[in-house]
């Protein structure tokens, strides 16, 4: 738990029966860190106390799940299949929900406004669907309270959700790293073509100064370099990073769901190697090892009329994501429609992303967690034999 106060003001927090102490840096931030507690449904109280004392309450503990991505993650409960009934039964108050405002920023914010949520009838058409009906499966198999931080934003691409060090360590996406870093200040390219344009600057003021002075014509003043000038898009480079997930970061989870990549759709494998920079980078700055990180491939829609093998390329990209440690892919080419980018029916997607929960960190073994998956292919005379993994005793058409 963070926060902050004066520098070097004296801080305790109290959560249930812990107490911890602990004291303002000279920037006035503080951050403790409570001794691990069992989940709990009975509301308790968050008391932080310093020269003033602040309370929270209505505080569960519980599993937090960490949900982003573009339009299909901020896809609302109100908008999916049988919205109605699905908001009237919604009365699940050990869930909780909390939306990150839409804020790009150029630097990393430290705090955002927002409230959390608590799950009913009057709130639950406002939730991540996806998240919702994953959350609402966990709830009921695990009997704890379920947490969900909602950061998306739709039509999105993954760049701006990735921070400068996932860049950094890819070596496909060093022109992205270069771009970002050689706009933020304090960094050495930055200040080091900062400095060489003021230095051209002062150059040219003398040389001008001596032209007026001897009616003489001068040249045109240097352009302030292009790879200086802020981003402004919240479609660029970490930018939705720096608003919107670099609050969050430390907040322990479980885990994160990712629904994403309608507007990456016509990259292919380079797709991959962002993938790469945005799972690792979080991973890197959360400091809390490999935690999970589920995704949902992209609907099977016309995109324009473009080459059907584009969706195809890109599926095959989505899939070798799952080569990164503790990732794991949705299928849903089965539950959606050509024509809608939006599949309205997120209640699968949901019960799916719970499945590959409870089956690799919550312990449930006898469920079957992944689709079927193609394995080998033979040659068999004037046959062709498929062979497939994750198919629990075999595959029967739906026709019959």
């Amino acid at each position: 738990i963070w926060g902050w106060a004066d520098a070097g003001e004296n801080v305790t927090v109290t959560l249930a029966s812990n107490a911890m102490s602990g004291k303002a840096d000279a920037s006035g931030r503080w951050q403790i860190e409570l001794p691990a507690m069992a989940a709990s449904k009975t509301p308790a109280t968050i008391s932080v106390k310093g020269k003033n004392t602040v309370e929270i309450k209505d505080v569960l503990i519980g599993e937090v799940w960490l949900c982003s991505g573009q339009s299909n993650m901020e896809w609302p409960v109100a908008a999916c299949t049988n919205s109605n009934e699905e908001i009237a039964a919604a009365n699940y108050p050990m869930i909780r929900h909390i939306k990150v405002p839409l804020v790009p920023s150029t630097t990393p914010l430290d705090d955002f406004k927002s409230n959390w949520q608590v799950c009913s009838p009057a709130t639950a058409g406002g939730f991540t669907a996806c998240g919702y009906f994953m959350a609402r499966k966990l709830q009921k198999e695990l009997d704890v309270p379920v947490g969900l931080v909602n950061s998306s934003w739709g039509g999105t691409l993954v760049e701006p959700w990735t921070p400068p060090v996932g860049f950094m360590r890819v070596e496909a996406m060093q022109k992205i790293y270069q771009s970002v870093i050689g706009r933020t200040p304090g960094t050495t390219p930055y200040q080091s073509r900062l400095n060489a344009y003021i230095k051209a600057i002062e150059d040219w003021t003398v040389k001008a100064k001596a032209a007026a002075s001897s009616i003489e014509s001068v040249a045109p003043s240097p352009a302030y370099p292009a790879e200086l000038v802020p981003f402004t898009s919240h479609q660029d480079p970490s930018m939705l990073y720096n608003g919107m997930i670099h609050s969050l970061v430390g907040f322990p989870i479980r885990g994160a769901i990712w629904y994403q990549g309608e507007s990456n759709h016509g990259e292919g494998m380079l797709y991959l190697e962002k993938k790469k920079a945005l799972i690792n980078g979080w991973r890197e700055l959360w400091g809390q090892g490999d935690f999970p990180f589920y995704y949902v491939q992209i609907a099977p829609f016309q995109y324009g009329n473009e080459d059907p093998a584009i969706l195809a390329k890109f599926w095959e990209a989505q899939a070798a994501v799952q080569a990164i440690p503790k990732t794991g892919m949705v299928v849903i080419n089965d539950i959606a429609t050509v024509s809608d980018i939006h599949p309205p029916n997120k209640q699968d997607v949901g019960l799916r992303l719970a499945q590959l929960a409870l089956k690799n960190d919550y312990g449930k073994t006898d469920l079957i967690a992944n689709s079927p998956e193609f394995s080998t292919l033979e040659m068999l005379n004037d046959r062709l034999k498929i062979n497939f993994k994750n198919t629990s005793g075999g595959l029967k058409t739906r026709d019959g």
